[in-house]
């Protein structure tokens, strides 16, 4: 036989083997796949449909939207104190001496309004029976407070109301902050649950791919054209592969059970997500970025309400160092019935008017508050300028970082196409008989890691965008 007649006879044995090889692996695949049953319905959804599920029923926001109702009440309870007051008193009892005991029944009530500028107005009617005299005894009064100096306006006597409406829009914004994190710890965990779905899915089929090599070297050791070395480093190899599968199949359960936790799903929802992998370069410059966030961050609007917040409890601190004064004035008419008799009535009329205080003198507190009062202005106005600078510097920061994880994956694209040429080359050669497969093992397995590589970058670049829009303040509407 001749030197090209053995050869030709080399190369067809060769490329038998590979036939046998892939249709021997594309049977066991076959059997594995038809053997997978169908289990229960499975919830699909998408991007829009998990964020809305998330602000409507995740359940650390729950737990945060009912401290914004007890703010509301808190809110009602101050306004109350403005509201019209009705107290009605009933007494029943005995009073005695030496000679005579005595049972009085009484009824009265006070009808009261205090108004915004501090100005308090009331009416009590009273009724009394003795039964020992048979008298009943009626009376009516009407009372006017009015606040000199400290008490008067509504800039002291609503602080209680405005302190509440703080209050209310501080933990609205705040439910919102965590709103935004949740949807970007959601979004995060979305993508991850994504990036290892598609690492089974390369990993299952680099697993298919050296499961077919592995047959195709232990056919060419059996007939004497491989070697057990080629055997055992493709064995090793295929079963890193399916340790990374395993690995990634884990990983993949472990972070849809993170997200139905998220999502307040039933632990054992089977979920799908109908999500793409696909995304558009940023092109927003730094300063359009800058003036975006400064308008719409929450945090920014936070630190402009607090900063408001103390200079009106400056202005309320500079008004309590006025002295205490309050005009009083009121009148009450009486009225006796003997048996309840009108004719025999007795009528009297008691008025007063008169100017009460309860000051100190030196009012030493309350100028030592005032103090306090604007050094926590200018810390207020400080933080809010260190603020604007975090945000700024934060921006510029994901800005970076998405232009960095962009150059990355124009390297790892042309990365791949390096390593698919390689793998290309040493399967040409070692088909050709051109030497072994490590050439081939590892030119397969650097395209696997490039492949790998690219996909986080771009889980990475995506995920990042969603991290900017939360910076802008533009991730979800208010």
């Amino acid at each position: 036989m001749t030197v090209c007649s053995r050869k030709f006879l080399y190369l067809g044995s060769v490329f038998l083997l590979y036939c046998l090889s892939w249709a021997f692996a594309d049977f066991a695949v076959a059997n594995e796949e038809g053997a997978a049953g169908t289990g229960n319905d499975v919830l699909i959804l998408d991007l829009p449909q998990i964020i809305d599920q998330v602000r409507s029923g995740n359940r650390f926001l729950l737990q945060n939207g009912l401290l914004v109702e007890n703010s509301r009440y808190s809110q009602q309870s101050a306004r109350a104190e403005f509201d019209w007051k009705v107290r009605p008193v009933a007494n029943f009892g005995l009073s005695g001496s030496d000679n005579s005991t005595e049972q009085a029944t009484g009824i009265s009530g006070e009808i009261s309004k205090k108004n915004s500028y501090g100005i308090t107005t009331s009416f009590t009617p009273t009724v009394a029976y003795v039964n020992t005299s048979d008298t009943v005894s009626s009376g009516v009064g009407v009372s006017l407070s009015i606040p000199l100096f400290r008490g008067f306006g509504e800039a002291y006597n609503m602080d209680s109301v405005y302190s509440a409406d703080f209050s209310l829009k501080s933990s609205i914004r705040s439910v919102y902050r965590l709103e935004v994190e949740k949807v970007l710890e959601t979004i995060s965990l979305v993508y991850e649950v994504v990036r290892q779905k598609r690492l089974i899915d390369l990993y299952a089929e680099q697993n298919r791919r050296l499961e077919k090599h592995v047959v195709t070297i232990r056919l060419m050791e059996d007939t004497g054209l491989g070697n057990q070395i080629d055997t055992y480093r493709a064995q090793i190899r295929q079963k890193d592969v399916q340790d990374q599968l395993a690995v990634a199949k884990q990983q993949y359960q472990n972070a849809l059970d993170r997200l139905n936790v998220l999502l307040a799903l039933p632990v054992e929802t089977r979920l799908e997500l109908d999500i793409p992998l696909s995304y558009e370069f940023t092109t927003i410059t730094e300063c359009e970025a800058e003036v975006i966030a400064l308008e719409n961050r929450i945090e920014i609007e936070q630190a402009a309400a607090d900063l408001a917040e103390a200079k009106r409890k400056a202005r309320l601190a500079e008004q309590k160092i006025l002295p205490d004064l309050n005009f009083v004035a009121s009148y009450r008419k009486n009225t006796f019935l003997e048996g309840l008799d009108a004719s025999e009535s007795y009528y009297g009329d008691y008025w007063s008017i008169g100017i009460t205080s309860n000051t100190d003198l030196a009012r030493s507190s309350e100028k030592a508050a005032y103090q306090q009062s604007l050094l926590n202005v200018r810390r207020k106005n400080l933080n809010q300028e260190s603020l604007q600078d975090t945000v700024r510097t934060e921006v510029r920061n994901l800005l970076n970082e998405l232009k960095k994880e962009a150059q990355s994956i124009a390297l790892r694209q042309e990365q791949i196409l390096q390593a698919t040429g390689k793998r290309k080359l040493a399967e040409i050669k070692f088909s050709h008989g051109m030497g072994g497969n490590f050439d081939f093992i590892e030119s397969d397995t650097e395209l696997q890691q490039a492949r790998a590589n690219l996909l986080r970058g771009k889980v990475s670049y995506i995920v990042g965008q969603y991290r900017l829009r939360a910076s802008l303040g533009t991730l979800i509407t208010r």
